[in-house]
Order: C-alpha cells, then structure tokens, then sequence
C-alpha cells in the first residue's frame, strides 16, 4: 500500500510539472513518463496519468497514434476498475482527441455516453457541464444540429443553476452557432449569441467577447448582411489590438477579408485585408493560418481573371500543405490548382493536379473510414466490458440481496422480542411513574391549597395593618382641624374638612385592593400634602415627580405606604427648620429590574441615623415596617426602604432622604440575571 501510495505521488508531480510548462522548457519529457508508467500500478491515479499524457502527447507537432492509444487504454482500465467518474472522464477525453483530428461522427457517442453516465451523479457540476458542452460542440461540426441544441441546453440549465457565468456564455454561445443553421431559428440563434456577449462583458472576459463577436459577425456574412457583419469584424479587431493578440488580429482580418469576397463587391480591399493577415501569420510562423489565406487570395486573382497570380498562391498554399502532410489542404489546393490551369487551357497540367487532388480525397476517405471502424470496435470493447461488468455486478447484487434479506429476517426478530421486552418494562414503569404522578398531585394540591389560605390571610393583615395607620394620620389632621376652629378661621377650617373628606373617600375607595399602582399612591399623596400645606399655613412648597418608564400599569405598592414618610419630612424635618425656602420632593423612577422612590426634604435632617429626634421610634415606621413584611411575603415582589441624611458639598446635613426600592422579581433582566433578594430590611 505504501508503494502504491508513493508510484501516485511521483506519477503526480512529474505530469502536473510537465503538462504546467512548454515542451521548449523540457525538451521531451515523455521517455520519463513512459517508463514511469510501465512500471506504475493500474488504478485511479494511473488512469488520470495516462488521460494527461495523451493530452501531452498531443501537443507535440508529429505525436502519431501514440494520443490515441494511450486515451483508448485510459477508458479501458477506467472500465476494469468499475470507476464511473473516472470512465466518463477518460470517454471525454477520448472524445476530444477525436475531435482535434476533426473526427466528430466518432467524438459525439464519447462526450454523449460521459454526460449520460454522469447525469444523475454526485460528481462536480462542472465535469457535467463540460460534458454536455464537448456533446454541442462535436455535434455542431458534424451536422447533428438537434443533439448538439439538445446537450447545450443541459449544459445552460445546470450553468444557470451553479450560477456559472463562464459556462453560461459558452452554452449561449455554441446554441447561437447551432441554432443558425436550423431554418426559421435564427433569430433565436442571434438571441443567444446576443446573451453570451453580454455575460462575457459582464464578466470582462475579452476571449469571450472576440469569440461571440466573430461569431455574430459570421451569422451575418452567412444571412448576406456584410456591412452588419463587419461592424462586428471591426469591434472584435479593436478588441484583439487591445488584447495585443496577434493572432487574434489575424483571424479578424481574414473574417474581414472573407466577408468583403463574399459581398463580391470589391475585391481590392478584400486582398488589402488578406495581405494584412497573411503577414501576421507569417510573423506568427502559423503555416496553416497562411495556407488558407493564400487559398483565399488565389480565389481573388481567379474572379478578377489573374490566372498566373491565382496560381502561385494556390501553389504556395499546396506546398505549406505539403509540408505539414496536411492532406485536407493539400487536395483543396491541388483542385484550385487544376481549375486555374484548365482556364489556361494547360490540359496536361490540369489533370495531373486532378489526380493528385482525387488520390488525397480518397486518402482522407480511407484514413477516415479507418478511424471510423477503430471507433467503432473500441465502441463494441467498451461496451463488451460493460456488459461483462453488468452481469457481474448483477450477480454480486444478487447474492447481497439474498444476504440482505436473511440479515433483515435476523434484524426483524430480534426488533421484535426487543419492542415486546421494552413494551413490558414500558408498562412497568407507567405504572409507577402513575402512582408517583398521582402522589405528586395530591401534594401540589394541597401545596396550592396551603398557599391561597396563606396569601389570603396575608392580605388580611395587610388590610388590617393599613388601618392602623388610618387613625394616626386622621388624629393629626383631626387636630388641625380643631386648631384652625380655636383660632376662629373657620374658613380655612371648613376647606380643610372639605379637602379632609375627599381625602378619606379616595381612601375608603381602595380599601378594597390590598395593592395598586405608582401612579395612584402619588394621586392619594397630592390630596395628603395639600392637607398638610394648608395645615402648616403654606410654609412649604411640594413636588410630585413620576418620571417611571416602566411597570407604570404594575399593581406594586400598599396604599399609602409612603405617606409616614412624607409625614415625617414635614412634622420632623421642615417644621422644625429655619429655612426660608422649605422643600419636599417625591421622586419616581424605574428601571428593567426596579421601580425607585424618593421622598427628599432641605429641613433639619436626623440626630441619629434612622432615630426620630423624640428620641422614640416612629409610629408609622413600626407600622410600615410590618406592612412591608406582610408584602415581601405574600407577592413575588420584594420591597426595601432606608432613611438617611443629605450631606452637602460642605459636609453639612441639608436634610433627609427616605428611599423605598420595589424589585420587580419576574421581569426579563432580574430572570437572566438570577437576581435572589435578601428578607432583611432597613427601617428608622
């Protein structure tokens, strides 16, 4: 396994460095990879080697059969090893080397057979759309125009769904050039044509652009609009000198060269352009490119009646032909040839060049029919093998079936005395979790029970509590009230009694509701304090501020819990102070886990922290202090409250401060936070 392993590495890094740089930089690197590959193991790896080196061997100038063979081994071991992917992709590339001899007919079936193979596959998409595009093109050179719009349309559906603008534009692109040679759908065909440049200029993609433009242009010329076809000539020429492309300039100006021949109209400028890319071609050192060239301008000097012109072009293009052993070119010059002398009346000539033509046709025809049965028994080994796979795999999968089956039998009893066992321990344990349920229940019941009989004796107290409070401030406004009488300002006495009354009905109104909003404490407060200022002749101003933002609708606080305190601020703490200006500020505040109230007065502050200046501890404390202990335990809520003096800047008392803080248990932050509050309080 280690050697294997190790044949794939080296096997790896030599093709991919081969393949990466220029035969010029390597000299032959093929005798390596031979040898590497008659000593390496047949797997994977090694298919996906010997794919490459076709490939590499076809890039060679004279590289034989030897492509061939090796892509034909390629799909054989594919084929051995039961590899799909690998065998599609080896088809494919098999396909392709058809293709670059101009072997079509044979190519179709690969590129056909590797997307069909594939289709349905978890293999990348862009193999599949490489696949179904090499479909289109070997189809569209080879007339079958239906299965090559067939297969393009695959390669653009799944193109659209990967979002693969690149392969989008080469499925528009080669539907375009298939569609025009379809009767009624060249429209249509310009469509995708049109659709395919916009995405190559899109996505800058100036290779794309030249292509679609000499394409478009092409479409025209063949339809007979020439001048609309060289406008696209002329664009795809501006774009190959901006690309600095030479021999994309050459391609343009023959296009161009071709279209004003076609027109027929002025040959002059048509050879002008030939010249032109004849001499890109000869700087290029690309003889092919110059063979059709000077083809094309043999055929110039032949309509203008140039004969001797005529035929030494032919004759150069028959000897660049010869050269290469290009027999296509060779038996298409050799026949321009014949035609030109059998103008000129030289008979003899004419018909040697005749024979030479025919003797190449027929040598295309043979090399072709050759090609054609090699591809027809690599087909028929292919598919032998496949069969003998096929019915080999189907026996495999029928004795897998039939130990499937008896394994599911195993499986099916033993689930079985399995669901019956835990059926029985199932019904064991509802029986106890029943009984354990039912005890539970009780328990929550009278646990519920328990807890109502608690809250309402609770609230009880608490209604019973704030009624001993009733009598301390209803004896000193009672007093007040008989104090105004003794004085004689009856007046005054009878708004206090009006105001007092008012004051006891809203008092008696919530007797009912053991606890009720800020809003309404604050509503019972003003009443209290306008008691109060007219009790004390005015002597001090008061504030009421509510500046809550939340829990303002929140049942939260005992009815009049903060009026000891305000009592206290006025009797203790303004009463007795020389200040000119007396003040008392009631301040509400909130915040997501508390609501804050502050009772604040400028008068003569504490002797002692939390001690009346009596000396004696305060009534209404004694009495808040039980309200708010009956509250904290019978509401999910928790209220806290101290007194303290205000300190100065000068480290004087400037009065008291009386803070009560109601927490709000079941708000959001006090859950995240896990807020736990203490039941100790604070009091004077």
């Amino acid at each position: 396994m280690k050697t294997r392993g190790l044949w794939k590495q080296i096997i790896t890094t030599v093709v991919g460095f081969c393949i990466s740089l220029p035969l010029s930089v390597w000299g032959n690197p093929l005798d390596s990879l031979e040898r590497i590959l008659k000593s390496a193991p047949v797997d994977s790896s090694y298919v996906e080697t010997q794919l490459a080196v076709s490939r590499l061997y076809h890039r060679q100038a004279q590289h034989g059969d030897r492509c061939m063979e090796l892509a034909t081994r390629a799909v054989q071991h594919a084929v051995d090893l039961g590899d799909t992917y690998l065998y599609a992709k080896a088809l494919d590339n098999l396909g392709l080397l058809y293709r670059y001899h101009q072997y079509y007919a044979q190519a179709i079936p690969l590129h056909k057979k590797a997307f069909d193979l594939t289709e349905n596959l978890d293999v990348p998409p862009l193999s599949k759309m490489i696949f179904a595009n090499n479909t289109g093109v070997a189809a569209r050179h080879n007339g079958n125009f239906d299965v090559s719009v067939e297969y393009y349309l695959k390669a653009l559906t799944i193109a659209e769904v990967e979002a693969d603008s690149k392969n989008q534009e080469i499925a528009n692109n080669g539907l375009g050039i298939a569609l025009m040679n379809i009767p009624g759908r060249e429209q249509e065909a310009l469509a995708h044509l049109h659709r395919a440049l916009e995405i190559a200029q899109a996505t800058n993609n100036m290779l794309g652009q030249a292509m679609n433009y000499l394409s478009i242009g092409s479409y025209y010329d063949e339809i007979g609009n020439h001048q609309t076809a060289r406008e696209y000539f002329f664009e795809l020429e501006r774009l190959n000198e901006e690309m600095g492309d030479k021999k994309g300039i050459a391609i343009t100006l023959e296009a161009i060269g071709n279209s004003y021949l076609m027109e027929n109209e002025d040959l002059q400028t048509a050879r002008a352009y030939f010249e032109r890319s004849l001499r890109l071609y000869e700087e290029l050192e690309n003889p092919l490119g110059r063979a059709t060239v000077l083809s094309s301008i043999g055929d110039i000097f032949l309509q203008n009646g140039q004969l001797s012109q005529a035929l030494s072009s032919y004759s150069r293009a028959y000897e660049v032909g010869s050269e290469l052993q290009h027999y296509a070119m060779i038996q298409q010059s050799a026949m321009s040839i014949s035609d030109t002398y059998e103008r000129q009346g030289n008979a003899k000539q004419a018909l040697a060049y005749y024979r030479i033509a025919q003797q190449y046709k027929d040598s295309l025809a043979i090399h072709e029919q050759q090609i054609a049965i090699s591809a027809i028994k690599q087909q028929y080994d292919f598919e032998s093998k496949e069969a003998q796979i096929e019915l080999l795999t189907k026996d495999n999968q029928l004795a897998e079936a039939k130990l499937h089956r008896r394994n599911l039998i195993i499986i099916v009893m033993t689930g079985l005395l399995a669901t019956v066992a835990a059926f029985a321990l199932l019904k064991v344990r509802v029986r106890r979790l029943k009984r354990r349920s039912d005890e539970l229940i009780k328990r929550q019941k009278d646990a519920r029970l328990k807890a109502l009989y608690e809250k309402n004796l609770m609230e009880a107290e608490i209604i019973a509590t704030r009624m001993q409070i009733n009598p301390h401030f209803m004896f000193n406004c009672l007093g007040s009230i008989r104090f105004l009488v003794q004085k004689q300002e009856y007046d005054r006495a009878l708004n206090y009694l009006t105001q007092f009354s008012y004051f006891i009905r809203r008092v008696l109104e919530i007797s009912h509701r053991p606890v009720h909003r800020v809003c309404d404490e604050f509503a019972l407060l003003d009443q209290y304090l306008k008691l109060e200022k007219n009790r004390f002749d005015g002597e001090f101003t008061y504030r009421i501020i509510n500046e809550m933002e939340q829990w303002d609708s929140r049942d939260v606080i005992p009815a009049l819990l903060l009026q000891p305190f305000v009592e206290n601020a006025i009797c203790h703490g303004l009463s007795p102070s020389d200040r000119a200006d007396k003040q008392l500020r009631i301040i509400a505040k909130s915040c997501p886990m508390a609501i804050h109230l502050t009772v604040e007065d400028n008068g003569v502050g504490l002797d002692e922290p939390k001690v009346e200046r009596t000396g004696h501890k305060s009534m209404g404390h004694r009495i808040t202090n039980k309200r708010i202990e009956l509250f904290n335990k019978s509401y999910r809520d928790h209220i806290q409250w101290n007194i303290e003096n205000r300190i100065g800047a000068d480290g004087k008392v400037n009065g008291t401060r009386a803070q009560v803080s109601i927490l709000i248990v079941d708000s959001p932050a006090a859950e995240q936070k896990g807020v736990v509050f203490k039941s100790d309080l604070q009091g004077a």
